[in-house]
């Protein structure tokens, strides 16, 4: 058991050197540089994100407005005015040829 003990030991000693070593030679600027990155696009993303929430309700308070408007009393008031129009014309074109 002690000689199980001295192995895991050595190995955890040899572990730790290798860490250490591959610490001193990690570059440390690459995940700064890559955190930066990431960064700045997660507010790229969130702009993007307000902005289509934006359209989204600009959208919904289209479509609200679109279903309150009385499109058969629209169409009977532009009818209206067609036939007063129509009327208007007929009456300058009888003016017109009375002269």
């Amino acid at each position: 058991m002690t000689e199980e003990r001295s192995t895991v030991q050595e190995a955890s000693g040899k572990m730790n050197l290798i860490n250490e070593e591959n610490m001193d030679e990690f570059d440390y600027s690459k995940i700064s540089d890559e955190t930066d990155a990431i960064i700045d696009y997660l507010d790229r993303l969130t702009e993007e994100v307000i902005k289509m929430r934006e359209c989204a309700v600009a959208n919904i308070e289209l479509v609200s407005k679109i279903n309150n408007i009385d499109f058969e009393r629209k169409i009977e008031e532009l009818e209206k005015l067609f036939e007063e129009y129509s009327k208007s014309q007929e009456t300058t074109h009888e003016i017109s040829h009375q002269n």
